[in-house]
Order: structure tokens, then C-alpha cells, then sequence
């Protein structure tokens, strides 16, 4: 046999080798998720135990630490009739164009800066600009002017002097006509916040994944012999046989003549 046949046998070796050994690590990782996915089931109640803990501490959190949050809104139509009292195609053009507009300006620290000063609230333009949110709906010219604050009357007083100061300063700095106020702000009588349900929902999540999540490092973490066939697995060895542990064949007299136990699982190989 020439050095060629002898090379091209080799390769034709190593590659069985290399595919039967990507066999068997397959074939472990099987094994290895089957048994982590026992591992988990066996502590099930555990699982489920932690996830009613967490739930419940979630949710008291919520109720105790977090402070409830309204909302109060009020609306401003951005549409001005050009002459003769009347509105026409030109100006609900016009006031769809400068909704944008509006948008961003009601948010300018001169904006804001009037409204701190008019109400002496002890905040600066940025911290005030975090409670407030505009919205316009689409197909209109209605903006929606939404302030949220743990206060219900602070958040209705920041709404209507927010659409106040809008109204007298936008259209001087635009050189537009002046916007109507639609709706006033009224003080509100539910909380929008915080969302128990929410915090309930993720608190059970969080404790279930947590505790799954301690179970898997400690699985993959134990290199203990468990069974028969781990001893196989690993060492390539073959019990003769499996004494199952059992109190009846102890005495304490025999105690330190017992076979070393090798797994958690109660079993004794010899």
C-alpha cells in the first residue's frame, strides 16, 4: 500500500472518529437537559412557592412604597378663523402644519419657566417637562396637554396654566393667531398608578426565574456521581450490582463496615 492509500485511510479514520465523538457529545447534551429539566421538575413546589412569594412582595411594594400617580388633561384647538369669524380650508391647513409646531414649543424652558413662576413650584423646566405629555390625535387639530403627578390638584393647576401660558405666548413668538382652549383641566378623582397588576405579574416572574435559576447552577455546578449510569458515563466502568440503602441492613455494630455511598439519590454501588 503506497503512502497515498495510507494517508487517505487516515483521513477517512479521523473523520469517522471526529463525527463519532460529535455523536456522543450530542448525545450528552441530551442526556444533560433531560436531566436539568428533571432536576427542575423535582422542585416544582419550591418553584411555584417562590413564584406566590414574589407576587405577594411585589405587589406589597406597590401598595406601600410607591406613591400613586393622576392625570389631568387639558385640550387645545389649534384652529383660528382668518377673517369674518369663519374658518376655512387655508386655516385647517395651517392648523394641522402648526400642531407640530406647538408640540415641541409647549415644551421650551420659556414655556415652562412662565408656569413655575406663575405657580411657585419648587422644580426646575426639565424636572416639569418629565410630567407632562402631549399627544394629538391623529386627522386633528386638537392638542392634548396630559400632566401626571402624585398631587391631583398640582396636575390639574399645571395642565391649565400650562394651556394658558400657551395660548398668549405661541402666537406672538409664531406670528399666528391664537389657539382656543377646548377642554379645561379638571382635578381627578382615580389614580392612574401604579398598576398592581403589573407589579404582581412581574414579581412572580422574577421570583420563579430567580429560584430556576439557582436550581441550574447548582445542577451544573454538582460533580457528584448520582447513579449507575453516571459511573458509565464518566469513568467507563460497569457496577456489578446496586444495594439499595434501606435501614434493615444497618446496625450500628456494621455501621463503619457499610459501602461508601456515592450518589445523593440514595443509591450504593459496589
Amino acid at each position: 500500500m503506497n503512502s497515498n492509500n495510507m494517508a487517505a485511510l487516515d483521513n477517512e479514520v479521523t473523520a469517522k472518529n471526529t463525527i463519532t465523538t460529535l455523536k456522543v457529545e450530542e448525545e450528552d447534551k441530551e442526556i444533560d437537559l433531560l436531566d436539568m429539566g428533571m432536576a427542575l421538575v423535582e422542585k416544582l413546589p419550591y418553584i411555584i412557592l417562590c413564584f406566590l412569594l414574589g407576587a405577594v412582595l411585589f405587589n406589597a411594594y406597590a401598595y406601600f412604597m410607591v406613591k400613586p400617580t393622576y392625570q389631568s388633561t387639558a385640550k387645545l384647538y389649534v384652529v383660528s378663523a382668518s377673517s369674518d369669524s369663519v374658518v376655512n380650508l387655508q386655516d385647517l391647513n395651517l392648523g394641522s402644519s402648526l400642531t407640530k409646531d406647538y408640540e415641541d414649543l409647549i415644551l421650551s424652558y420659556p414655556v415652562l419657566d412662565q408656569v413655575i413662576d406663575k405657580m411657585g413650584l419648587n422644580m426646575d423646566s426639565a424636572e416639569l417637562a418629565k410630567m407632562i405629555s402631549l399627544e394629538n390625535p391623529s386627522d386633528t387639530r386638537v392638542l392634548k396637554i396630559t400632566v401626571t403627578s402624585t398631587d391631583k390638584q398640582q396636575a390639574c393647576d399645571i395642565a391649565n396654566t400650562l394651556a394658558n401660558v400657551s395660548v398668549d405666548y405661541l402666537p406672538e413668538t409664531m406670528s399666528t393667531n391664537a389657539p382656543n382652549i377646548a377642554q379645561v383641566a379638571r382635578v381627578a378623582d382615580q389614580k392612574v398608578g401604579p398598576s398592581y397588576l403589573k407589579y404582581t405579574a412581574i414579581g412572580a416572574i422574577l421570583g420563579a426565574l430567580i429560584y430556576c435559576m439557582i436550581i441550574i447552577v447548582g445542577y451544573l455546578m454538582d460533580d457528584t456521581i448520582h447513579s449507575a449510569d453516571d459511573l458509565e458515563k464518566y469513568f467507563g466502568i460497569v457496577p456489578l450490582t446496586v444495594i439499595p440503602e434501606s435501614e434493615q441492613f444497618r446496625t450500628d455494630d456494621v455501621q463503619d463496615y457499610a459501602p461508601r455511598k456515592l450518589g445523593k439519590r440514595g443509591a450504593k454501588h459496589e
